[in-house]
């Protein structure tokens, strides 16, 4: 029996509305997700708080390695090679962990990166100043000084420059020192490198707020 001409058809209205019903309604739409919140950039600026306690944390394991040198130096006068030896390497261990201390504490933008790259050139510097001079005090504060003045977290109107230039002050009196009285240029010469580079970025500030 074939449908006559007149028969009832659904119309398309409700046909759409009866695919809807099933399929979810059409087109959909993804949720918009929420926004994550802003995460803090470590090369953001600091404060100086922040600032002096990256340097005195850090001076605080390079006194250690500075006491290891200073074991190292005595031993081999002694004639206590394998001493001497165990030192020396406690004083190269101590070295990348001044110098991370610094870099991280300070929020450094990528610090491995930076102290991988200067604690072979500052412990080079050390030696090759420490040999040139006969004094281990003046390279201590130069070498790592030096290597500070990059690693230190530098914020706008910090200068590299004259941090280096704050190292080499320091240097030059430590040098004075140890022709003057070397035990007080021992005991001072691992206080003085990261500090300098604080204290130069003090005086850039107050430069730059006159």
């Amino acid at each position: 029996m074939s449908r006559r001409k007149g028969s009832r058809e659904r119309p398309r209205a409700e046909q759409r509305q009866y695919r809807e019903k099933f399929t979810g309604g059409g087109r959909r739409t993804r949720p918009v997700p929420a926004a994550s919140p802003a995460r803090t950039d470590p090369g953001e600026p600091i404060t100086r708080a922040r600032r002096w306690a990256a340097a005195l944390l850090a001076t605080v394991v390079l006194i250690g390695a500075f006491v290891a040198v200073v074991m190292a130096i005595i031993a081999q006068d002694e004639g206590r090679e394998e001493a001497a030896t165990r030192a020396t390497a406690v004083a190269a261990g101590l070295v990348p962990v001044a110098l991370a201390v610094l870099a991280m504490v300070s929020r450094t933008p990528k610090p491995m990166r930076r102290v991988l790259l200067a604690t072979p050139l500052s412990i080079a510097g050390f030696a090759g100043l420490a040999t040139l001079l006969r004094e281990p005090a003046t390279a201590l504060v130069f070498s790592f000084g030096v290597a500070g003045a990059f690693l230190l977290r530098a914020d706008a109107g910090h200068r590299v420059t004259l941090r280096i230039s704050m190292v080499s002050l320091a240097a030059a009196a430590t040098l004075l020192l140890a022709v003057l009285v070397p035990e007080a240029a021992v005991l001072l010469a691992p206080l003085l490198p990261f500090p300098a580079s604080v204290a130069a970025d003090i005086l850039a500030e107050s430069r730059r707020a006159a």
